[in-house]
């Protein structure tokens, strides 16, 4: 199943946005790799917060995508890419490609399910709106539509992201990421 279309219109480079078109397979990953890291992509702002300085989405896409093995690959990308808003976890299993069962039984062997690789892009995401692009709590609660600062505090608090009067301490995506990338080279063997 093809990524949705709304996902092309967002991109702004057609090189990029033609790799994502299409089912993501290992090629396709491979091919986004080496888009991200010429540095020639201009991306929105889930993305690239400002020039010279990578978003979430292409640090996640750079770094965690590629810890995972190639047949589970598309949906830590779409996860990388969608994960930025609460978005269904059968619903970004479909936009990679995989079924949702079979997508389930292949992380299950690595002890990580679908819903926990989501919470943790959905949290880096929102860390790096907080403490990264340095935006208040309620305009990130805006941004994800997470509806109210209580449900931001939850996605950072099961992350355990500190999370105190609106903001996050300096550096917490650097560490949650870190973190994240722990529990993928642990599940992986990486």
């Amino acid at each position: 199943m093809p990524l949705p279309k709304k996902m092309l219109t967002r991109l702004a480079d057609d090189a990029l946005a033609a790799t994502l078109w299409f089912e993501p397979n290992l090629r396709d990953l491979e091919a986004l790799k080496s888009l991200l890291d010429s540095g020639r992509p201009s991306l929105p702002l889930n993305w690239a917060g400002s020039p010279g300085r990578p978003g979430p989405a292409a640090i996640l896409l750079r770094h965690a995508v590629f810890l995972a093995p190639p047949l589970v690959r598309p949906y830590f990308a779409v996860c990388a890419l969608e994960a930025w808003r609460r978005v269904s976890v059968r619903q970004l299993a479909g936009w990679s490609g995989i079924p949702f069962t079979l997508l389930k039984r292949r992380l299950a062997v690595n002890n990580l399910t679908p819903a926990g690789v989501a919470a943790w892009n959905l949290a880096l995401h929102a860390t790096w709106l907080l403490d990264v692009a340095e935006l208040p709590s309620r305009a990130v609660v805006g941004r994800m539509g997470l509806g109210r600062p209580a449900a931001l505090a939850a996605v950072l608090g099961a992350r355990a992201v500190r999370f105190s009067a609106g903001v996050v301490e300096s550096g917490a995506f650097t560490t949650t990421l870190d973190r994240y990338l722990s529990v993928l080279r642990a599940a992986f063997r990486v």
